[in-house]
């Protein structure tokens, strides 16, 4: 009876384990951060800085999840731009959450005079297909006065 008893407990864990491992196959491969939010930065002008969000297929980032601050203190973020977001109700947050896919393009309005800075995004997206979000991810960016000029 027990040699009945614990066959048939290997059989079903056997089973168990087959089902775990197709449902892990089943999963496409989520890529890696940089890869499914690829961000780079250029100052437009001495007062605005556009940095271009390209969004892997599948891929979305949160309208309300970016920030931007500089290193200088006397360089101040004075505004953000950001183009009108899709929207749909996440039923895990219980309310509409505004996205983007594909390409966003945020213009960051900078306050405080054409001086070198560093700026700092953060910005947070998920896998939609699958539901995993990332943790915030932040990037700094190297941004030269314009012309040269200091002040």
């Amino acid at each position: 009876m027990k040699t009945q008893r614990r066959a048939f407990l290997h059989s079903v864990a056997a089973a168990c384990l087959a089902a775990f491992c197709v449902s892990v196959q089943a999963e496409p491969d989520l890529l890696q951060p940089d890869e499914a939010f690829r961000v780079s930065a250029r100052r437009v002008d001495a007062r605005v800085v556009e940095l271009e969000y390209i969004i892997a297929p599948g891929y979305h980032l949160y309208r309300d999840r970016f920030s931007f601050k500089t290193d200088n203190p006397a360089v101040t973020v004075a505004g953000v731009e950001l183009p009108p977001p899709l929207e749909k109700f996440d039923k895990a947050m219980g309310q509409n959450m505004r996205y983007y896919t594909e390409r966003v393009a945020v213009r960051v309005r900078l306050a405080g005079g054409n001086q070198a800075v560093k700026l700092v995004a953060t910005a947070q997206g998920c896998a939609a297909i699958v539901g995993v979000c990332y943790a915030p991810i932040t990037k700094a960016f190297s941004v030269p006065a314009m012309g040269g000029r200091q002040g």
